[in-house]
Formats: structure tokens, sequence, C-alpha cells
């Protein structure tokens, strides 16, 4: 019964122990997704469209708008749309955002972290790979 004991203990310790050790190896970093886009020329040319095209479809919808006297085609009219813009701007912003999820990973890689997280959600410690990532994108 006691080798039991202390055989579980031991098992438990090396879990315990185990687990942490596995876990200090995980390096943390994190990225300002929101100060990458900003700065990231596809990002901009591609919110650049999506705003041209916008108001090119809003002024299209509207004068349809105005013709129709039925509430509830005007309402069509509305969702037809916002359902083009959404499949617009995911057209357009996909790709965009794809490039810049497969440089934050390459960025990591190459500094050795483990784990990436959005900014919002670092309240202490990481490493900020923002910069690197935008220096990055530039190159491309």
């Amino acid at each position: 019964m006691k080798k039991t004991a202390v055989l579980l203990l031991a098992a438990l310790a090396l879990l315990v122990f185990g687990a942490a050790a596995y876990a200090a190896e995980d390096t943390v970093g994190y990225v300002d997704d929101m100060a990458v886009l900003r700065q990231f020329s596809k990002f901009q040319q591609a919110q650049k469209q999506l705003e041209e095209l916008d108001k090119k479809k809003s002024n299209a919808a509207k004068a349809e708008f105005d013709k129709e006297k039925d509430e509830a085609n005007k309402r069509n009219i509305i969702e037809k749309l916002q359902l083009e813009m959404r499949e617009e701007e995911a057209k357009l912003m996909n790709p965009v955002l794809r490039e810049v999820n497969d440089t934050v990973a390459k960025v990591a890689k190459q500094k050795g972290v483990t784990i990436v997280v959005n900014k919002v959600l670092v309240y202490y410690g990481g490493v900020d790979l923002t910069q690197d990532v935008v220096n990055a994108l530039k190159t491309k």
C-alpha cells in the first residue's frame, strides 16, 4: 500500500514537473494586428477598392431604392447590397489576411516564438513581433 502511494506520488510529481518543463519551453509572442494592417500597402489598396465599390454600388442601389414603393422590396435592395459588399470584402481581404497570417507564422518561427496572440490579449510579458511582421511584409 505504501509502495503504491509512493509510486502514485512519483508519477504525479513527474506529470506536474514534466508539464511545467514543457510549458517553460513555449515562448509567447504578440502582434498588434491593427498596426500591421494600417502599414500594409495591400490592405490599404483593398480598403480603397472596397470604398470605391461601396460608393458605386450604393449609388446604384439608392437609385433603385428611391424608385421602389414597396417596403419589402426596399429591404431586399438593402439586403442584396449588404450581401454583395460582404462577398466583395471577403474576396479582397481574405488573400491579404492570409498573407499577414503566413508572415506572422514565418516571423514567429524565425524568432523562436511558439505561440502568437493578438496584442489586446496581453497584459504583461511576451515578445512583440509587430514591427518584425511589418518589415517582413514590406520586403515582399
